[in-house]
């Protein structure tokens, strides 16, 4: 189908089926449209194929990485069922400023939401610490990759745990370091946040399917 966009706006798809779109989200788009939002993977998207597409899960504004969306309203009840179920399963990653304790483990820090604190739950795993000469000799704080999935849904869950453990995720201005992120965006150029829904599978024709995204983050660090 013919987009109504150029091509620099374009949503880029990594899957489609009779049943739903699979895309890579950027950073500083917002999933949902509502008052005050001035560009969303619904509206965009919708207009960039020529066909109403729904949402089967969301991901924050500053988050990037893959969305899963569906082609009708049937369709979208069904994946986000599935998605409610943990049949689609979501992972991250996050560039983080410091070193965990442990290399894998959980967080379970209740965070504040409305009507008081809630229970929550983050898996966490070390995948990758830098050297000096490796984050382009930044020595303000060690830098690792994170790699997380979630046992709850709270909003901005990832964020507020790598905070509360000293793990602040690298560009996140709401929760995390602005000194840090300030020397990281002098001497690494990130401006915005390091959180990246890098895989997800799907049940499909009867078996597990697996999409994964690279990290759009600066040089090695982006590996």
């Amino acid at each position: 189908m013919k987009s109504k966009k150029n091509d620099s706006a374009e949503i880029p798809v990594v899957y489609q089926n009779q049943e739903i779109i699979l895309i890579d989200k950027r950073a500083g788009l917002s999933s949902q449209g509502g008052a005050g939002v001035g560009r969303s993977v619904d509206v965009d998207l919708s207009e960039q194929l020529g066909q109403k597409i729904y949402l089967c899960h969301r991901l924050d504004k500053e988050t990037s990485g893959l969305l899963l969306c569906a082609k009708s309203p049937s369709a979208a009840n069904k994946w986000s069922r599935l998605v409610g179920e943990k049949s689609v399963k979501k992972e991250y990653k996050a560039l983080c400023f410091g070193l965990p304790k442990d290399k894998s483990g959980k967080i379970t820090l209740p965070i504040n939401e409305k009507g008081g604190p809630k229970s929550a739950l983050t898996f966490y795993e070390l995948e990758k610490s830098f050297s000096e000469s490796e984050a382009a000799g930044f020595d303000a704080s060690p830098l690792c990759v994170m790699r997380l999935s979630l046992g709850t849904g709270r909003t901005h869950q990832i964020r507020i745990h790598l905070a509360q453990s000293g793990l602040p995720i690298v560009g996140d201005d709401k929760y995390g370091d602005f000194k840090l992120n300030k020397e990281a965006k002098k001497l690494l150029g990130i401006k915005r946040l390091c959180l990246r829904a890098f895989r997800l599978t799907l049940p499909l024709d009867g078996q597990e399917r697996v999409f994964e995204l690279p990290c759009d983050w600066p040089g090695a660090l982006g590996s």
